[in-house]
């Protein structure tokens, strides 16, 4: 199993296109799209896998349920629950380090 911090280290090494594109494979059982905080603009924007990506990009602004702690691609890339509301507050690794 690949531990969240070799991942972000992973897609650190990659060009954009390339990123993008592990990012879509590994977040295939995201549930960002299914979060209560999660938004028609976040939609359109094709946002999701906050935990990677960080803070939704001005369409998620209110926090009014979290499925962090349920994610299957959290728990998968053993980020756990140590932190939530990816979409407003930043990734694992930005949290981390606030």
């Amino acid at each position: 199993m690949v531990e969240f911090e070799d991942l972000i280290e992973e897609l650190d090494k990659l060009g954009e296109k390339e990123r993008s594109k592990e990012i879509e494979r590994v977040a295939k059982d995201c549930v960002c799209p299914h979060c209560p905080s999660y938004n028609e603009c976040a939609d359109k924007k094709l946002e999701y896998a906050f935990c990677i990506t960080g803070k939704s990009d001005g369409c998620i602004d209110t926090e009014l349920g979290c499925l962090c702690p349920t994610c299957p691609l959290a728990q998968e890339y053993q980020i756990g629950v140590m932190y939530n509301f990816y979409c407003i507050r930043g990734s694992e690794k930005e949290q981390k380090v606030n």
